[in-house]
Formats: structure tokens, sequence, C-alpha cells
């Protein structure tokens, strides 16, 4: 009967034995190549969990470092700030150029005019004159900016001499803007001096060191020279220097420097 059966179905037979074969051996090539794949994709599972770990640890050091840079760079700008003269300007520079001369020159009235009116109830000698600041129609905008930031320096020490109520304030003599370099080439300490000779006691010369190093964080004080008084040996004459400190660009220096005489002048 089975011989019968093959006699009759042989083709049908042999077609549904090669059938067989060819899917048994297709099966075990897709098996093999969907293993493949697996171990394939598990080796990229493991490296993608490895590099994100990487990014991780990474994004990580960035975050530090960005926190780290942002943090001395805030601090800079504060150190800037507490150091430079011009980051919080009594009289700050005017934006409209048609201005610059005119606003210097009402601001440089009002300073004086207060000082004199406050020394005179004060009883308080003050010279004749009003300091010279050297202004011309010609300046350029960096030599008016020099002018504005040495009346930060005259109201601010003006004000000192004020409070600790010296006899009197003989000469009062701007000079010119002059520059340190600073490690970093970017950048230089920019000094605006001025030369005060002012007359005083013993004990008030003293105080004025003290109250301009506790209420003075923009300027700084350079002794020139002391004795006793001409007229009154009882008081000393004294002259100073008093530089207003800011940090700026680096400028070339002007080959013509402009440095204010002492001359004694009272009114």
């Amino acid at each position: 009967m089975l011989q019968e059966i093959w006699h009759n179905n042989k083709p049908t037979l042999i077609q549904a034995l090669i059938t067989l074969v060819i899917f048994l051996i297709l099966s075990n090539v897709a098996k093999g190549i969907r293993s493949d794949h697996e171990v394939s994709l598990q080796r990229h599972e493991e490296n993608s969990l490895v590099l994100s770990q990487k990014l991780q640890d990474l994004d990580g050091l960035f975050d530090v470092e960005r926190k780290s840079r942002t943090a001395l760079e805030d601090r800079s700008a504060d150190l800037v700030s507490k150091l430079s003269i011009s980051a919080q300007p009594l009289h700050p520079f005017p934006k409209d150029e048609d201005a610059i001369a005119t606003e210097f020159k009402r601001s440089k009235d009002l300073v004086w005019n207060d000082f004199r009116e406050k020394a005179n109830r004060l009883g308080v000698m003050t010279p004749s004159n009003v300091p010279n600041f050297d202004e011309k129609s010609s300046l350029t905008s960096d030599q008016w900016r020099d002018r504005y930031l040495l009346l930060e320096v005259l109201d601010r020490f003006l004000n000192v001499l004020l409070q600790v109520k010296v006899t009197s304030v003989d000469d009062i003599a701007p000079g010119n803007r002059e520059q340190e370099t600073f490690s970093d080439s970017e950048k230089v300490v920019a000094r605006y001096p001025i030369v005060f000779s002012v007359s005083c006691s013993p004990a008030q010369i003293s105080e004025l060191f003290a109250r301009f190093q506790s209420d003075n964080t923009f300027l700084s004080i350079e002794p020139d020279r002391m004795k006793a008084g001409s007229v009154n040996p009882g008081l000393l004459e004294v002259v100073v220097r008093v530089v207003g400190l800011d940090v700026e660009d680096p400028r070339e220096e002007e080959s013509g420097s402009r440095r204010g005489s002492i001359r004694k002048r009272r009114g």
C-alpha cells in the first residue's frame, strides 16, 4: 500500500520533502542570523550603557568646570567693582557727546561750591581758585573721561577733609592718568592722581589717614612731604597724592603729560 501511495504521489512527495529540507535549512540560517543579531544587539546595548555612563561623568565634570569658571568670573567682577572708581561713579560720563563739556563744568562747579560752603561753616580755609582740570575744546572722549574720574577723586577726598576738619586746604592740583600693567595683558590699572596741600594738626593728620583707609575703597593715598608750619609751628604742612584706581583697557600714553604744580593759595 505504501509502495502504491509512493508510486502514485512520487512527484508530490519529493517536492514536499525538498520543501521541508529547504525550510529546515532556512530556519537554521534564520536562527543563526537572529542569534548573531541578538548578540550584536546585546553588545551594542552594553556599549551604549558604557557610553552613557561616560557621558554622564563628562557632563558632571563639565558642569563642575562651568560652575567653577562662572564663580571665578563673578568673583573677578566683584573684585573689579570694588577696585574700580568707575564702577560706582558719583559723576557718570554722559552718553550724549554734545553734553560732555557742559555737564563736566556743571558737576565741577557743584562739587566745588558745595565744598566751599561746608568749609566756610566749619571754619576750614580753602583755595581762592577752582582746581584746574585743563579743560579744552580739543579734548578727546578719553581725555574727558579722565577728567570725570579725576572729579570723582576730588569729590571723595574733599569729603574726607571736611570730616576731619583740617585747618586749611592750601592747594589742589589735578594730574594726568597713569597706567600700570597687570599680569593679564588685556587690562591695566589706571591711576588718576590729584595732589593736595593741606595744613592741619598732628591729631588731624592721624585721623585723616585712619578715616581714609576705612571709608575709601577706590582711592589710595601717598604722602609726599610733611613739615612744621612756617606760620604756625603747631600745625603741619602736608602734601599728599591721592589716587583714584580703575581697571581699564590699555591706552597709548600721551607724550605731553600735564602734572599739576603746588602753589599755595588761600581764600
